[in-house]
């Protein structure tokens, strides 16, 4: 009948239309995402010669957060920092890690829990402020009691405005780079690293191990590069964006 077929060609077409324009995108998201990718890559020459601390979160004594599967936030926050700090200094950066095994940085011996995170959260921000580093990277792994939560997050000391252009940089790259329909904002906070270190200081939460699907993630190899990657490429876009309002010619009042 008449009208079946031309409900089929109907249908048809507007399958094609729909593949057509799925395809547009897709092409359109490739160049964009290329064009990201030379950005970065014309301006690495802008972290070269800077002093750079990466942070691995907690160690030793303290695991941080457990994932479903019993795997610790330290062990995670420990390959991610290693990945990022052999990118920064392949890109000519001095990076500084406040710890490249498994250890805490508090005196051995006996003493609380409460005492030595002190005095190991004391050393990281005397490390950092005694090397006049130029940036401070904290890495860490979100937790939370509902396994619904996930994606990364950048936090940065409140009033701080470079710490803010800094957080939303990464946060970004972040965003682009893991491609995960990330909704999560950039957000102030008063921790002790933040408030004490004297340089741009910010703590990126790389992913929530309480969620399963996310864990699985955060445990992968590749996935861990990738997030290295992206908060590399953030570092880059904000001295991009610094070398660029350092470069503008004062507006005249007229």
């Amino acid at each position: 009948m008449f009208w079946i077929r031309a409900f089929r060609f109907r249908i048809a077409w507007f399958i094609a239309l729909l593949l057509v324009i799925s395809f547009l995108y897709a092409l359109r998201q490739y160049y964009l995402e290329q064009a990201a990718d030379r950005a970065i890559e014309a301006w690495s020459w802008a972290v070269a010669n800077r002093i750079i601390v990466v942070d691995p979160g907690h160690g030793g004594i303290d695991p941080g957060a457990v994932g479903p599967s019993g795997i610790k936030e330290k062990d995670i926050t420990l390959m991610v920092g290693q990945k990022l700090g052999r990118i920064l200094s392949g890109a000519g950066a001095a990076v500084i890690l406040t710890r490249e095994e498994d250890v805490d940085l508090s005196d051995p011996g006996p003493g609380t829990l409460l005492e030595k995170k002190r005095q190991d959260l004391a050393r990281r921000v005397a490390y950092a402020n005694q090397r006049e580093a130029d940036l401070f990277l904290s890495i860490h792994v979100n937790s939370f009691p509902s396994s619904r939560w996930w994606g990364a997050q950048t936090f940065y000391l409140r009033d701080s405005p470079t710490g803010k252009q800094l957080a939303q940089a990464i946060q970004e790259e972040l965003i682009r780079v893991l491609g995960d329909n990330n909704r999560r904002k950039v957000k102030p906070e008063i921790y002790f690293i933040m408030q004490n270190t004297q340089m741009p200081a910010v703590i990126i939460e790389v992913g929530f191990i309480s969620n399963p699907r996310e864990e699985k993630l955060l445990m992968d190899p590749l996935y861990q590069e990738k997030i290295a990657q992206a908060i590399y490429a953030g570092v880059v876009q904000y001295y991009r964006q610094e070398f660029k309002a350092r470069s503008e010619p004062p507006t005249r009042d007229t």
